[in-house]
């Protein structure tokens, strides 16, 4: 297949440099992984996955702010008693997430 287009697109550099260091491991370039997802686009006639929140995003936090308040409200949890080892978690999460 002759490639004679050329895509300039904005992306994150942490997103980036995280892709191509996991590309490179798969011995694929990124001009090549962007192929590979634009040719599954045209097979499957759409985004070849979900395009969803996992549910693990309630957790993540974006700022400075939101992680002091999520390790307040973690050491008051802790402080009350509401803690699980690591067998109960372990068992939580496969029951919610079949692990």
């Amino acid at each position: 297949m002759i490639k004679n287009e050329t895509l300039h697109i904005r992306v994150n550099e942490s997103v980036r440099n995280n892709a191509e260091a996991t590309l490179e491991i798969l011995g694929i370039s990124m001009s090549e992984a962007i192929n590979m997802f634009l040719c599954q686009v045209n097979l499957v006639g759409g985004i070849p996955f979900d395009v969803k929140v996992p549910a693990c995003e309630r957790i993540i936090v974006h700022n400075e702010e939101e992680l002091l308040a999520k390790l307040d409200e973690s050491e008051k949890n802790i402080e009350q008693g509401e803690t699980y080892s690591a067998d109960e978690m372990y068992a939580r999460l496969e029951a919610k997430y079949g692990l």
